[in-house]
């Protein structure tokens, strides 16, 4: 593919006054950055780090003008990696993709091969991208838990921040495999949507902070997945 041929994509820039500026404009694929993989992508996913790189935030992107998109699904157009192939389907999540990367927010990325993962049997671009590195960091948390031992019907597990990314898909896999799920949450108006997902009982994350810390206190949760920290970890 030519290094001249342009696409579009999403660039953020820093005005004069040092507000960040969002446009969807084009640019050329020998703007991207070197790599071993390139790849068309077909669809991408929204995430945290997404908004702050799109805000201008200096802690998660360095050098602007930049085009953020953690993750990215789409097809191999050129490699120099004989592991993958063109027009093999692929993803890639994580590392520095969208955050120092050109990311998923436009229309090709170029990336070290051993970002790319062959795209699995059964799953679509769009739905690997519909779970995002927020499924896959929620999958791996419940992963956790099902080889520690801890079994459904031992008692409930409590998924802290149920209403982020992390923690609403925690709760769908979490209740599909049968167990008894409790939800952390200080948004009352979210409590129809969190059982909709499979929740059984929503606690007032300030009644878990309220909670006495005290050595030899009982055990109420057969297993926590907390996507929050802090106090509210410890209370849980």
């Amino acid at each position: 593919m030519k290094g001249s041929e342009h696409f579009q994509a999403m660039v953020v820039s820093i005005d004069a006054d040092g507000r960040p500026v969002r446009t969807v404009t084009n640019k050329r694929i020998d703007e991207l950055p070197e790599g071993d993989v390139l790849i068309r992508v077909r669809y991408s996913s929204l995430n945290y780090k997404d908004a702050l790189s799109a805000s201008g935030n200096r802690g998660v992107t360095r050098t602007y003008p930049h085009t953020p998109g953690i993750d990215a699904a789409g097809e191999v157009v050129e490699s120099r990696d004989p592991s993958f192939v063109e027009g093999q389907p692929v993803l890639v999540t994580g590392y520095d993709l969208g955050m120092n990367t050109s990311g998923g927010f436009g229309q090709y990325i170029r990336v070290p091969s051993d970002w790319v993962v062959p795209l699995p049997n059964g799953l679509t671009q769009k739905e690997a991208m519909m779970f995002g590195t927020a499924g896959f960091t929620a999958a791996l948390s419940v992963n956790k838990i099902v080889k520690h031992g801890l079994l459904p019907e031992e008692g409930e597990v409590l998924v802290t921040g149920a209403t982020g990314g992390v923690g609403t898909l925690a709760v769908a896999i979490l209740s599909r495999l049968g167990y008894s799920v409790a939800a952390a949450s200080g948004k009352p108006d979210a409590a129809e949507r969190l059982q909709s997902f499979g929740v059984r009982r929503i606690v007032d994350r300030s009644a878990l902070r309220d909670n006495p810390q005290k050595a030899l206190l009982p055990a109420v949760w057969h297993g926590v997945v907390d996507t929050v920290g802090g106090e509210l970890l410890v209370s849980a």
